[in-house]
């Protein structure tokens, strides 16, 4: 194998923006808290990433629009890389990631598995044993 791009995520869901595109689909971004915790001087430090989740795949953007803020889920998929320059001539760029398949996890159900990935993405884990945590 020459090459991966595989991100697998497990956090709590911030922002969560949903856009009613052409055509009646959905385009879902959100963000994703994921904490580490290290100790400093003895006392522990908790360090929190986001990042930003995209759901383009027309039914699992679907069923994304039902996430909500605080909702922990588990997220697969790729790292994409958008450029562009501003007004004043600067270059800027963003990372995202583009998502191919989620679980999400409820304090009241076990984790409901979304995957709606096109055969040649890269496949995911269909039970909850299958996580690595």
């Amino acid at each position: 194998m020459s090459s991966l791009n595989k991100v697998t995520l497990l956090g709590n869901v911030g922002n969560v923006d949903v856009k009613d595109l052409e055509g009646g689909r959905k385009l879902v971004q959100l963000s994703l808290a994921t904490s580490d915790g290290y100790k400093k001087d003895g006392e522990w430090v908790d360090k929190t990433e986001w990042h930003k989740c995209v759901f383009t795949i027309p039914t699992l953007a679907e069923r994304a629009a039902t996430i909500g803020k605080g909702d922990k889920i588990y997220v697969e998929g790729s790292i994409n890389t958008n450029t562009w320059t501003n007004k004043e001539g600067e270059k800027k760029e963003f990372k995202e990631i583009s998502c191919v398949s989620f679980k999400m996890f409820s304090k009241n159900k076990s984790a409901e598995v979304i995957n709606d990935a096109p055969k040649a993405a890269v496949k995911s884990a269909t039970e909850p044993e299958d996580l690595p945590f």
